[in-house]
């Protein structure tokens, strides 16, 4: 601990990108959102610091055309194309151009900062993002002491579990998905070389950060962990991506054959995300609810929803950014419930959010280019980190940040929170943080 503190002591003495984004790393917990003109917010006090930090970069790269290659034209920046041309062509085709703007400026000035700097950065200071990280986890914790001020100040109420962390995590959710990234990540470093203390305390900040996400009684966040410890099967198992493709096709395959039964069997589950007095192990099987678990039952109303919006729409899209604004219509009368939101002034208490997916919300929003360009982002992380497991000089940092990212990639079925600027950064980081060490090999 002693010696990551004077290392960031050291770099403070550096760039001014540096101080920006290790000051930006330590007040994301805190960062929380402000009204501005119009409707729109403003996440202080970091997103100011981030278009700062946005603003140095692009001056750094017009100062000559060798900068400007060395940033933007580097074959990792180039698997990025896809996803952002997603989001510049389907803009002019929204059906709020004004809304479909700031969404876009929003993601790609996110996209600037905490991939394309961070992978700079990283590239030249390759201890950088773990310091990065190890302030914004001090700012976590002190969150979480707050969550537990205010769990105290309502009685130790369960039912307040969601909005216990306001106002820097809108819910529960956020936070849960942001430990476990957290916790895959400090696990993973206690496997790397490193001398004994220092994997003592990577060790005791994974456990930490594993507990934390039973506080958080995220179902999703727990699985993903589980999902993560997968990922590191299969990594370990040293799995050709093709044998990978092939088991998925073959995962895929028996869902549609015996798709049936299943369904049968699901519906006959009766454990349901409602009920606190149960533990998390045992709230995470309403998971698979579909019939009495009126969370699942939305979540599912909302992907039927974006499914039928790109069906609609499959080539631009409704527009970055508005489907909260646009889905309604759209919603299956059948998977309707006491959370379904019929009038977007007056949203159901607990209720609120988008698609609840990802990749769906990319579908709805951007079309076939939103999903494409996730995919082809997604393919090539996968690539990295199962080409380089056996041989590269850095193969454990590199599986490291994958198995962090997987949290994610696992998440991302069940929320979407990278239009939030605090875990925006942890999952386009560490994609940066992988792909410097990649690169560095």
């Amino acid at each position: 601990m002693h010696r990551c503190l004077r290392e960031i002591s050291n770099t403070l003495k550096t760039e001014p990108q540096t101080f920006i984004m290790l000051a930006v790393a330590f007040l994301l917990p805190f960062s929380f959102e402000v009204p501005l003109a119009f409707g729109a917010m403003l996440r202080v006090p970091t997103e100011p610091l981030i278009a700062l930090a946005a603003l140095l970069l692009l001056a750094d790269a017009v100062r000559s055309r060798a900068k400007l290659r060395d940033i933007f034209f580097k074959k990792e920046i180039s698997w990025l194309a896809p996803l952002l041309l997603a989001f510049l062509v389907s803009t002019p085709f929204s059906e709020m151009l004004v809304v479909s703007f700031k969404y876009t400026a929003v993601n790609v000035l996110y996209i600037l900062v905490f991939f394309v700097l961070m992978m700079r950065l990283s590239e030249r200071q390759p201890g950088l993002f773990p310091r990065m990280l190890l302030l914004y986890g001090m700012g976590m914790l002190v969150v979480w002491q707050w969550s537990v001020y205010q769990y105290w100040q309502y009685g130790w109420n369960p039912v307040v579990m969601r909005g216990i962390f306001k106002p820097f995590y809108n819910d529960h959710t956020i936070f849960g998905a942001s430990t476990a990234l957290l916790a895959a990540f400090w696990l993973g470093m206690a496997r790397v070389k490193h001398p004994k203390r220092i994997k003592i305390i990577c060790l005791l900040m994974g456990l930490a950060f594993v507990g934390l996400v039973v506080f958080s009684t995220s179902r999703a966040a727990f699985l993903s962990l589980f999902f993560c410890l997968f990922v590191m099967l299969l990594l370990k198992l040293q799995l050709k991506p093709l044998h990978i493709t092939a088991l998925l096709v073959l995962a895929v395959a028996a869902a549609l054959i015996f798709q049936q039964p299943l369904i049968n069997r699901l519906q006959r589950l009766d454990a349901n995300s409602s009920n606190y007095d149960v533990s998390l192990p045992e709230r995470t099987l309403s998971a698979a609810n579909i019939s009495t678990d009126v969370s699942n039952l939305e979540r599912m109303n909302r992907w039927m929803s974006a499914w039928r919006m790109f069906r609609e729409r499959p080539l631009t899209g409704f527009g970055p950014g508005t489907y909260q604004l646009t889905y309604i219509p759209y919603q299956d009368p059948a998977l309707m419930n006491r959370l379904t939101v019929t009038d977007p002034d007056n949203v159901p208490e607990g209720s609120g959010g988008t698609a609840h997916n990802e990749y769906l919300l990319a579908m709805s929003e951007m079309g076939i280019m939103g999903l494409l360009g996730w995919l082809v982002l997604i393919g090539r992380w996968v690539f990295v980190a199962f080409s380089t497991r056996k041989t590269h000089p850095h193969r454990m940092e590199i599986v490291v940040a994958f198995a962090a990212l997987a949290t994610y990639l696992f998440h991302a079925m069940f929320n979407n929170f990278l239009t939030t600027d605090k875990f925006a950064f942890l999952f386009w980081g560490s994609a940066a943080w992988m792909l410097a060490k990649h690169n560095r090999g």
